[in-house]
């Protein structure tokens, strides 16, 4: 016989396990990257929309061939970096209290209405975190508005985590959208591999591990849209070290524009090894962070990610500061619109779900936390409309900490 005991009681808890775990399971990228640490929510009874998080990231030190470190003796600088809370995803629906007054009601509920709920906000959040990881990585390669997706260009992918000291072995991933993934397969269709894999690629039309990453496949990436200015693009002046904003002229007079996740190089400016500080053979790579319009010369202040150092210190990234007049190259067409594909380690990233400000009085309010998935669930009288409402709501953030240990690949 069925427990006809009202669970009225029992109800939020058993929904929240029920969402957070679904959330969980129908997240790829957000469970493949790290996760900032629970301490760091210790103390607060909940976050609310656009509050910030402060990730530490460990000192960067530079070696000498010298035992005498009486005049070099270095500061211990931890950066921190701030991660804002400004994913959210949200759902309202309709449950009378019928559907939860039984088990046996609870349960089918949950199978009808909550999963399929937490399903879609679990893709609403992935493709956020998505695109915003994917906009902070500066490193990129490819042909933009290609679908090829061949083993030379993931490796050469491969070589820029390699030259920004991104750690080797298992943490490593290839997230793709479907269209690069079948070209990548079928450049892989004679190689020799492992039996296992080939069974793969050849069942499932999936990669598996390859090329020193785990490859995964998603609907959910981002497609970028350069501004309608490419060409013609110069450095303004000179640059401070450590400057994130810099000033070029050379665009459309008042419409020219340049777009947030824009990838571009400076004449001259070469990137550098992380710790000897030898200058590499290719260009250090920028990414535009907010979108910018020209002035009525044709000038823009552009605020971009690294920030330039050149000096001789732990956070020295280029060779040389930009010169006056150095040509902007900027990957893609004008106006172009081209599909993101990611590699990365998993410790480019840094993603979390945060508990939430809860009421203290409603019908019923609880949340849970899954495997560092956290869900709330608030049911309460909505006097505007007399209807009895549940939300299920996710509050979070990401933030590439370590975006030099990504690279995109155009297609």
């Amino acid at each position: 016989m069925p427990n006809n005991l009202n669970n009225m009681k029992d109800a939020p808890g058993a929904i929240c396990k029920a969402a957070a775990k679904t959330l969980h399971d129908h997240i790829a990228f957000c469970k493949s990257v790290d996760k900032v640490p629970a301490k760091e929510f210790e103390g607060n009874n909940g976050f609310g929309a656009g509050d910030t998080v402060y990730v530490s990231k460990p000192a960067r030190f530079v070696p000498q061939d010298s035992f005498d470190i009486t005049s070099t003796q270095q500061d211990i600088v931890e950066e921190k970096v701030p991660l804002t809370l400004d994913i959210i995803s949200t759902l309202g629906v309709n449950i009378t209290s019928m559907e939860f007054a039984t088990e046996i009601q609870l349960k089918d509920t949950i199978k009808r209405v909550v999963r399929p709920a937490m399903e879609s906000i679990a893709h609403d959040f992935e493709r956020r975190c998505v695109e915003k990881a994917t906009d902070a990585v500066y490193n990129a390669n490819g042909t933009p508005g290609s679908t090829a997706f061949t083993t030379q260009v993931v490796l050469a992918g491969r070589t820029r985590l390699n030259k920004g000291m991104a750690p080797k072995g298992m943490g490593r991933f290839n997230l793709f959208e479907s269209e690069a993934g079948a070209s990548a397969v079928d450049d892989r269709k004679g190689s020799f591999q492992d039996a296992s894999e080939i069974a793969k690629q050849y069942k499932e039309g999936f990669i598996g591990r390859a090329d020193g990453f785990n490859w995964m496949e998603s609907e959910l990436m981002n497609v970028h849209t350069n501004g309608n200015d490419v060409t013609g693009v110069a450095m303004d002046g000179s640059t401070a070290e450590g400057a994130s904003t810099i000033h070029v002229d050379g665009l459309t007079t008042s419409t020219g524009t340049l777009t947030k996740g824009t990838v571009f190089t400076i004449a001259g400016v070469y990137a550098v090894h992380p710790i000897t500080k030898v200058a590499y053979t290719h260009l250090q790579q920028f990414v535009v962070t907010a979108d910018v319009t020209a002035d009525g010369s044709g000038d823009a202040d552009v605020a971009i990610s690294p920030a330039i150092y050149a000096g001789s210190d732990g956070l020295q990234n280029v060779d040389a500061l930009p010169a006056d007049n150095a040509a902007i190259t900027i990957m893609g067409a004008a106006d172009g619109a081209y599909v993101q594909n990611l590699q990365y380690h998993k410790s480019a990233f840094r993603v979390c779900t945060v508990p939430l400000v809860m009421p203290e009085k409603a019908e019923f309010a609880a949340q849970e936390t899954y495997k560092g998935i956290t869900v709330a669930i608030i049911r309460d009288f909505d006097i505007k409309t007399r209807k009895m409402i549940t939300r299920l709501d996710v509050l979070g953030g990401l933030v590439a900490d370590r975006p030099e240990f990504a690279n995109r690949i155009y297609s």
